[in-house]
């Protein structure tokens, strides 16, 4: 059993109004992109104590449902842009890595991609397990 991230990525359709966008992210597990989104790490031997975060946990965006909120798992709620993301420095040996299927890389490059095609782009996520 392990843990689980749950995500959606969202542009504004119009000022304080997100919807999610179709993406290629297919969310598997990775442990260190976990804990450079903020994640608590959940186990020490896949060596993520030292994975400084991209931002401390926010919690759900206030304009989440309640409906809304367990699409998101039950844990470590947070949010955050494109554009921290893109700006925040990776995790020691994540860019070291070509294998295609690296979810840290595919992660990034999906960000890319959204952040190039929709500008600015939020990124709402939670895990499970």
């Amino acid at each position: 059993m392990g843990v689980d991230m749950r995500v959606s990525f969202q542009v504004a359709a119009k000022p304080g109004e997100w919807v999610s966008v179709p993406n290629e992210f297919r969310g598997d597990r990775s442990y260190s992109l976990f804990a450079w989104l903020g994640a608590p790490p959940k186990r020490d031997s896949f060596n993520c104590n030292t994975i400084v975060p991209v931002h401390k946990l926010r919690g759900l965006p206030k304009d989440i449902s309640p409906d809304e909120e367990e699409l998101y798992g039950e844990h470590s709620y947070s949010w955050l842009t494109s554009e921290e993301i893109l700006s925040a420095a990776w995790p020691d040996g994540a860019e070291d890595n070509d294998d295609p299927d690296n979810v840290f890389i595919e992660f990034i490059n999906v960000v890319k991609h959204l952040h190039a095609e929709h500008g600015d782009v939020r990124i709402v996520f939670g895990f499970e397990g």
